[in-house]
């Protein structure tokens, strides 16, 4: 596969400028330089150049210290059409540079996919799309992309219900809430959170906690959903499940909960983490407190991230192959925007097990496995 054209970027923002203008979206000037920067996600030569481009075509001009007018056409100029290409937009409810790595290596492969489609890709980034209702955002962004397909990362429950009532075209990255007919494609956490459970529970561990991140989010719903089978299946009856979610970046709240079951009369011989700046914390506090891992404690990531190789002992882990998780998706997404009407498709890729030296067989008080 080619590598994308990226000298090409500044004709298709430009494109998309004319678009947006044609359709109304701005009707007098321009957004600030910073603010289409932002939007479009591009640098600042980038967008420079597209608009360039239109002030040269008579699109704009440039007023000192107010910023790009937009200027009129003739009647005749504004009846012309436009050629505009099918758009995909991603709404994103972080900022891409907080996502985990994965995520952003997905993104980069669809970008580069969609510039040798022929496809216009724009980002859409903040906080707001996953506090705000998206009866209220959602609208306004239709009607000024009235031929997108939409992908939402990792989307919220109110965010997926309002696509599966609106019929809007879209195509989930991420894990699917139960009972919405929506097409995604996501990681199969349900499957890889039994498996490390059934590797533990193999390996003689009967106390085991699952470290979440948010039990309102999809995926980690899935996580429990497999954690829970895995102890369900096993023919031993003393076993021990704990939960913890901590739904947020509160380190110090997270460490309060590792001390709390550690100061168990039987605390947990093994712990399997979701996110991997969780397990971070959760090693750090278990060896300040005397626990050695895994002599001790036996752990398991359900993520990967570069920094857990640096870490001794080396982290079990879970890798996704974002190469597969990126074309799925980018194959859902054509199907969509070549016409396919109600298409439901979920596809889970199953993540591959890298085992590391944070795993050992549990060892009971008498030191005997």
């Amino acid at each position: 596969m080619l590598a994308p054209r990226r000298e090409f970027l500044s004709d298709q923002v430009a494109q998309t400028l004319r678009r947006e203008i044609s359709v109304g979206r701005w009707v007098d000037w321009l957004p600030s330089e910073r603010n289409l920067v932002r939007l479009f996600n591009v640098s600042r030569g980038t967008l420079r150049a597209a608009l360039g481009e239109l002030r040269q075509a008579g699109d704009l001009s440039l007023v000192a210290q107010r910023g790009y007018r937009i200027r009129r056409r003739s009647a005749a100029a504004v009846a012309k059409p436009v050629p505009v290409s099918p758009q995909l937009v991603i709404i994103c409810p972080e900022r891409i540079h907080s996502m985990p790595s994965y995520v952003v290596k997905v993104l980069d492969l669809v970008r580069s996919m969609s510039v040798e489609a022929g496809l216009q890709l724009e980002v859409l980034e903040g906080t707001r799309f996953s506090r705000m209702d998206p009866g209220r955002f959602m609208p306004p962004l239709q009607r000024s992309h009235p031929q997108a397909c939409w992908i939402p990362i990792m989307a919220h429950h109110r965010l997926q219900q309002w696509f599966a009532r609106s019929g809007a075209p879209a195509v989930i990255y991420g894990n699917v809430y139960p009972n919405l007919p929506l097409t995604a494609v996501g990681i199969d956490y349900h499957a890889c959170i039994r498996h490390a459970t059934s590797v533990l529970l193999r390996r003689g561990h009967r106390r085991i906690a699952l470290v979440t991140h948010d039990l309102r989010r999809a995926g980690d719903q899935e996580s429990l959903a497999g954690f829970r089978e895995a102890f369900r299946v096993h023919p031993e009856t003393d076993l021990v499940p704990t939960v913890v979610a901590r739904p947020d970046d509160d380190v110090a709240a997270l460490r309060r909960q590792i001390d709390r079951l550690a100061a168990l009369r039987l605390p947990p011989s093994a712990y399997i983490v979701c996110r991997t700046h969780h397990y971070a914390a959760v090693a750090t506090r278990l060896m300040e407190l005397g626990r050695r891992i895994p002599g001790d404690v036996s752990m398991i990531c359900r993520g990967e991230e570069v920094f857990l190789r640096f870490l001794s002992p080396t982290p079990t882990f879970y890798r996704v192959n974002v190469e597969t998780l990126a074309r799925r998706l980018f194959r859902c997404v054509l199907r969509v925007v070549g016409g396919a009407l109600h298409l439901v498709e979920q596809h889970r890729v199953v993540p591959d097990f890298v085992p590391g030296s944070s795993v050992s067989d549990w060892k009971n008080e008498s030191g005997h496995a």
